[in-house]
């Protein structure tokens, strides 16, 4: 990811990208699986717009997206 990008939904740095990665997996190893949802659901849209779909990373966060919803539940990372 290079240092920086504008986007529709704003200025993302590959640091805020990250960060807010963390954060939903944090939220998302706690048990808070909306609240993980929600920063993670967001979080794909703005890599989608910046990165691209096809992206490593941005299809890393469909990934955990998937497990999130997925019907037997979350798995382990």
């Amino acid at each position: 990811m290079s240092s920086s990008r504008f986007s529709k939904a704003g200025y993302a740095s590959e640091t805020a990208l990250d960060l807010r990665r963390s954060i939903g997996v944090l939220l998302f190893s706690e048990g808070l699986r909306a609240e993980a949802e929600g920063v993670l659901d967001a979080l794909h849209e703005d890599m989608c717009v910046v990165l691209g779909e096809d992206h490593e990373e941005t299809r890393e966060i469909a990934d955990l997206l998937a497990r999130l919803r997925g019907p037997e539940g979350p798995r382990p990372y």
